[in-house]
């Protein structure tokens, strides 16, 4: 307890205390219209320049900036779809409300620098953001029709999936689904299973999702455990001034399999899924619902599942300019659970000896925020978040479980102690764990104080310096650890539209609930406990160059570097009676290092579209010299499109090389995944048609050993919008 209170007598310490209430003097008063047609734009962000005030237009375009405390001011206006645009230096008087001229934005078929908060906890510019980092906006999300949110992140250069375990530049290759490098967080909170620290991608709906940032190399400085590899942050819709309503429906069928031996059903296997968010403000209050129902009979034996998803937010904005905000998602995921082929010769047919598993999932996560300005260069925000994850009747064994629960709770506090300083600092506190016959019951503690500050050194470099602490310790046991996690970063503009970038930090994970305690045994196929487990840490660091060529192009290019130690993996080994035990051990040494290229652009009058990215990756065991498992040495995306409105016809390749190295039956036959897809849009006033042709060449493919990839499918996919 008192290494608690120390830590947080500290963290207080770096809030100060001589921060008063400012007299709030003026206001600024406008209106923001679309540049080529006059119509006013509802949503707007617009933000005073450096301080932490901001407001959005309504919908009829216009805005208010109220209790300004400076005598000359500056505004930026930016907006999904929109070019940034800046009113510098508005002349203000005690007491005055300023109207200034209209505002016109105007409009771009890519976002030049959009706005992100994953990599310093706040709203920035991309241009200075010191690290590697994509942003999926919700433009781009329509027009792939996720079903899922990890299907929504396939297009990000050097994201890979092995099933549904999700790897950034080759961070965590396949660990039987316990254990991701990659942190998941929704609006900044974490949102992993307490118990085995793995995503759930069920977690929330699609419809419910604005924009996606996913952050490349260590997170630790600011996010602390499982950010090892990466950080993945989804942005949830807020509510809007009036009245909006989105449907999606989704009717998807599968061909016939590759080859006819293959064939195992005379049904039409298919799916479905039906989507529906609504959001509008009443006063000060705004709610944003959405619900999603996805159902399928799977394309192979054992594939069968039924999801639902719904979430909903609450925002309340009080006259002092603070707002109050409530989220809350539950999921709920019941399949059948397919674990290798029967044989090469029946790929679709699942094994006699595994069939019939199933799965239940059922998950209920909530946080709650409260964020106020103190003056317009200071703000804090309070958050407490609960995350609980129920499993049930796995692999025939009713009553085993119970629910994983996790709290977390943190202090932030948002500081401009001078023009060219901008300070973040705080404190979270997370508890973890789970109680099952298989792990026993155990919980872990996890407190961090952190501190960064983005330095403007000059109008064109900009240096980020970051530090947090952890301190981990496990409940009855004497098992305890600490790690001090720096970070580094320089941007620097030499030129309009060049961006130089650098970030070097460490990072640590330490081993979950599950990997340090699971105990389970299933027919042939055993898990051994390890306790003896460390934290596994990182050094990386990150060198790129984003380019922007023309409005609607630009290039981005990026090499990185990645030092591991303690890796933890899954170490398999086939026992004398032929049992496959399975124990969780700590690899000594490991490196990930590689290069990247993505581009994006629109050409000839915005008819031909382009966006294409690869990642060549080397992942080294440095003890023995060998591969690191399940991790493709290249990774590409390209989609080449056509447009004539209202019509537009989008292909799509994905390639992973072979996996040199696996777990399991290394001596199988394995080829590298070369799926190509094609989309044809029908886009009118306020209805959107999409018909696809999924593997359109029926490609045989395996992720995982004696797993097949997903066979051709045909959807067809209608939105509506109110």
């Amino acid at each position: 307890m008192k290494r608690i209170l120390y830590i947080i007598f500290i963290s207080v310490l770096l809030i100060p205390s001589v921060l008063h209430a400012q007299g709030f003097l003026s206001q600024i008063k406008g209106k923001v219209v679309d540049k080529s047609s006059g119509e006013p734009l509802p949503g707007v962000n617009i933000q005073l320049i450096g301080t932490y005030l901001g407001t959005s237009s309504d919908i009829n375009g216009e805005f208010t900036l109220k209790k300004i405390p400076l005598k000359t001011c500056s505004i930026k206006f930016t907006m999904i779809g929109y070019k940034a645009k800046e009113v510098l230096d508005i002349e203000l008087e005690l007491g005055e409300t300023v109207t200034i001229p209209v505002v016109e934005l105007e409009s771009t078929v890519i976002g030049l620098n959009p706005v992100v908060v994953t990599a310093s906890k706040q709203r920035q510019d991309l241009t200075v953001i010191p690290h590697s980092i994509a942003v999926v906006p919700e433009m781009e999300l329509v027009e792939r029709t996720p079903l899922r949110l990890d299907d929504a992140l396939e297009s990000v250069a050097g994201v890979h999936f092995i099933e549904n375990h999700i790897n950034i530049r080759g961070s965590s290759g396949y660990t039987r689904g316990v254990g991701s490098r990659v942190l998941l967080v929704v609006d900044e909170v974490p949102m992993m299973n307490s118990d085995n620290n793995e995503i759930n991608w069920n977690i929330l709906p699609v419809m419910d999702i604005e924009q996606i940032e996913v952050i490349k190399g260590a997170g630790s400085a600011l996010y602390g455990s499982n950010a090892l590899g990466g950080v993945v942050n989804v942005i949830t819709k807020s509510p809007t001034d009036i009245a909006r309503l989105k449907i999606r429906t989704i009717s998807g069928v599968y061909t016939d399999p590759p080859y006819e031996r293959w064939q195992w059903t005379n049904r039409t296997l298919n799916y479905t899924r039906n989507d529906i968010n609504f959001s509008q403000s009443f006063g000060n209050l705004g709610v944003n619902v959405a619900m999603g129902y996805h159902k399928s009979t799977g394309f192979r034996t054992d594939g069968d599942f039924m999801r639902f998803n719904s979430s909903a937010k609450l925002n309340y904005r009080f006259p002092d300019a603070s707002i109050v905000t409530l989220y809350g998602a539950y999921s709920r995921d019941n399949r059948s659970e397919f674990i290798e082929w029967q044989d090469q010769h029946n790929s679709l047919y699942s094994s006699p000896f595994y069939s019939g598993a199933k799965v239940k999932l059922n998950s209920l996560d909530a946080y709650f925020t409260y964020q106020k300005p103190i003056t317009a260069k200071a703000g804090i925000k309070l958050r407490a978040s609960f995350i609980s994850s129920l499993s049930g009747d796995q692999y025939g064994r009713a009553n085993d479980y119970s629910p994983a629960e996790g709290f977390g709770s943190e202090v932030k506090f948002d500081w401009l102690p001078h023009p060219d300083h901008n300070l973040t600092m705080g404190t979270e506190l997370k508890i973890d764990g789970g109680q099952t016959k298989f792990i026993g019951d155990h919980r872990g503690f996890t407190i961090s104080p952190y501190i960064q500050d983005q330095w403007q050194l000059w109008r064109r470099l900009t240096l980020t310096l970051g530090l947090r602490y952890d301190e981990y310790w496990l409940k009855d046991s004497d098992y305890g650890e600490n790690h001090l996690n720096p970070k580094l970063g320089i941007n620097y503009t030499p030129f309009a539209g060049t961006i130089l970038r650098f970030s070097g930090g460490s990072g640590f994970r330490a081993a979950s609930i599950f990997e340090r305690y699971l105990d389970f045994k299933y027919k042939l196929f055993t898990a051994v406990p390890n306790e003896d487990l460390k934290a596994e840490t990182s050094r990386s660091f990150d060198l790129g160059l984003h380019q922007q060529i023309t409005n609607n192009w630009w290039v981005d290019a990026a090499v990185f570097n990645n030092d591991y130690f303690n890796y933890i993996e899954p170490v398999e080994e086939i026992m004398d009676d032929f049992t496959l035990q399975v124990q969780f051990r700590n690899v000594v040494r490991a490196r990930i290092r590689g290069i990247e290229l993505a581009t994006k652009g629109y050409f000839w009058h915005n008819h031909l579209g382009f966006q294409g990215n690869i990642t060549l990756m080397d992942a080294e065991d440095l003890n023995t010299g060998e591969t690191l498992s399940y991790r493709p040495e290249v990774l590409s995306f390209i989609t080449p499109s056509v447009r004539y409105d209202p019509f537009e016809l989008q292909a799509e390749y994905r390639y992973a090389s072979r996996i040199d190295k696996v777990m399991l039956y290394e001596y199988d036959q394995r080829v590298a995944q070369e799926v190509w897809s094609f989309r044809l849009y029908l886009r009118l006033d306020h209805f959107t048609s999409i018909l696809a042709l999924n593997n359109a060449f029926n490609y045989a493919y395996t992720q995982l050993e004696r797993n097949l990839g997903e066979i051709r499918n045909v959807t067809i996919t209608c939105m509506y919008e109110l």
